[in-house]
């Protein structure tokens, strides 16, 4: 198949993300466009070419444009810049994946079989988002839910990460296909002497990602303060409120207990996971995080860590479980105690949340995108 991607998401300045795994997995046996925006913001955010050496050696090979090399926001770039949607509407693909771009993508929705992926609960980003000045946030809000609509109704299918997010749209049950985040289980495995060859020591608890704006770790320094001091805490990842978190961990008086790495290459990201012992999914209770699937829910898993979370009700509804929940700091402070008191919970939980992993490979999920985007292509 020939497939024009059009994305939200900037692939060569994103950290790892949804649409990498989609490209990288689709494109070793169908020709791939790719049409995103620019995020140029991301530049000053930390060595972009070393992060993602080697994981994007796959976009040499797909044709990859964007909107535009001008420096404004992300919804200007959609709604001013018209050129390369217009060329492309002219060239002869078989189906469009649409990956939350919803200006581009609705425009080109209207030339070609298309297949709109929501991975998340767009429009409420869009209210969130910091690239958006704050007076503009709720017409880009009103914008998000107007193109969303269109683009919903125009694509032949939708594919989505959780069922509530297709709750939250209304989206027509004979259009919707459940395709979940996942993770790369030969990549993502549990390296035994990674805690030593980081140089770090202790009973680790760990995020790794992005710290966006429905990321909330104050709660987590504050029970720090509660627990024994052989508990440290590892962030990993730059992007978003990098500053801001370092000034939360001073205020708690737990900076000594908190280890910064900043952005890590890709490819050493597993060895930092497995250093932890335990990984953390602290989201703030949002509608954002509450239709999420992060992928390092499934990354913690894939490395065999025991997985704390916030009670987001998505993954509630989907791991009952085998996931450790929490609503507020003695929650914190209680469930990190207990896996650092109880071994044998530690290695269950595990244990368990490989076989899971497993199950969600990026591989085998990317096959039944595939099928679906040949559905359309049959339509």
């Amino acid at each position: 198949m020939k497939i024009l991607m059009t994305s939200i998401v900037d692939l060569k300045k994103s950290q790892h993300n949804r649409p990498h795994q989609f490209v990288k997995y689709l494109s070793k046996n169908h020709e791939i466009t790719i049409l995103s925006i620019n995020d140029w913001w991301k530049g000053d955010q930390g060595d972009l070419e070393s992060y993602s050496s080697f994981f994007n050696d796959f976009l040499d090979n797909v044709d990859y444009f964007y909107l535009t090399d001008r420096k404004i926001s992300p919804i200007l770039q959609e709604v001013l810049f018209t050129k390369k949607i217009k060329e492309l509407s002219k060239e002869d693909f078989d189906v469009h994946l649409n990956y939350n771009s919803l200006i581009s993508g609705y425009r080109l929705s209207k030339c070609f079989n298309t297949i709109l992926d929501l991975a998340d609960d767009l429009t409420e980003m869009i209210r969130q988002s910091p690239q958006i000045p704050g007076f503009l946030r709720p017409i880009g809000g009103l914008m998000g839910d107007y193109y969303i609509k269109k683009d919903i109704d125009h694509a032949k299918y939708v594919t989505l990460t959780t069922s509530e997010i297709g709750e939250n749209y209304h989206i027509p049950l004979k259009k919707a296909e459940i395709i979940p985040n996942g993770v790369d289980t030969q990549k993502f495995t549990y390296y035994v002497n990674s805690k030593e060859e980081l140089g770090l020591n202790g009973f680790i608890v760990g995020y790794v990602g992005v710290l966006r704006e429905w990321v909330d770790l104050e709660p987590v320094f504050k029970a720090l303060t509660d627990l024994n001091h052989e508990i440290k805490l590892l962030i990993v990842g730059s992007e978003g409120r990098l500053k801001e978190n370092k000034k939360l961990a001073k205020k708690w008086g737990v900076s000594d207990r908190v280890i910064f790495t900043g952005m890590v290459p890709y490819s050493e990201v597993p060895k930092y996971v497995s250093a932890m012992d335990v990984g953390l999914i602290p989201f703030n209770l949002s509608k954002v995080s509450h239709n999420a699937l992060p992928l390092k829910l499934f990354e913690y898993m894939a490395c065999e860590k025991p997985v704390i979370s916030t009670e987001i009700d998505s993954l509630k509804a989907k791991f009952p479980k085998e996931i450790l929940y929490t609503k507020n700091n003695d929650d914190y402070v209680n469930k990190i105690k207990m896996i650092y008191e109880d071994h044998l919970l530690s290695k269950k939980l595990g244990q368990g949340g490989r076989k899971i992993a497993e199950k969600h490979n990026w591989e085998h999920i990317t096959t039944k995108l595939e099928d679906v985007l040949l559905k359309a292509v049959s339509v």
